[in-house]
């Protein structure tokens, strides 16, 4: 019997059904509470593990991320600036994603080392975060550029209050404080049915790459 996790197999059935043309489509408003279910969830799990851990002795390791969430966005572009030949905002775009994780495709890693009975460090959806708000960071300024214009407390606002980091941040931070025990009552929605969630997401990143492949 096949080893592959069954929530790749919603993003090919998204993915087939996009390219066939069948009418098949997430609503809005679900795909949005998909989302946040997912990012949330990946939040209070990584929370939950950090309340056991001291966290002075993460401090070199944020560093580092920190940096690398800078350093890689800078490095990527120039080569799709000037070796893509990809118009600025594009490319900046594009380096901006080197720099960060996307959600979904942490919660498939995460699935998948779960199923194998494979450990990682706990502290992982932090690091999801943190290479997240950099890369925006510099992705925005490679596209825009700096000069005396720039508002950066509206930059700032853009950058840290943007759906992906608060509901990140915030789920790490009540993970955090609440605990395994503070957190039991809410645990059949954000762990039990985590999967599910992913499916349904994972689905509808299917079809969004189908409608970019087929120029819909």
């Amino acid at each position: 019997m096949s080893q592959l996790d069954p929530v790749v197999l919603f993003f090919l059935l998204g993915l087939g059904a996009g390219l066939a043309r069948a009418e098949l489509k997430l609503p809005t408003a679900i795909y949005e509470f998909v989302s946040m279910i997912l990012l949330l969830s990946i939040g209070l799990k990584g929370g939950i593990q950090l309340s056991s851990q001291p966290l002075g002795t993460l401090l070199v390791d944020v560093v580092l991320v920190i940096l690398l969430g800078l350093l890689l966005p800078l490095l990527a572009f120039p080569v799709l600036r000037f070796v893509g030949r990809l118009p600025r905002p594009d490319a900046a775009s594009v380096a901006a994603h080197y720099g960060s994780v996307s959600v979904g495709t942490f919660a498939v890693a995460i699935s998948y080392a779960a199923v194998q009975s494979i450990e990682y460090e706990p502290f992982m959806p932090l690091f999801v975060v943190l290479l997240e708000v950099p890369a925006i960071l510099v992705g925005i300024v490679l596209a825009r550029g700096i000069s005396r214009r720039t508002r950066w407390r509206a930059l700032g606002r853009e950058i840290f209050l943007g759906k992906s980091v608060v509901l990140l941040l915030g789920g790490l931070l009540i993970g955090w404080i609440a605990g395994p025990q503070g957190l039991s009552s809410v645990e059949p929605l954000f762990f039990g049915l985590f999967k599910g969630v992913l499916a349904l997401f994972l689905l509808e990143m299917g079809l969004i790459a189908s409608a970019h492949l087929t120029g819909a």
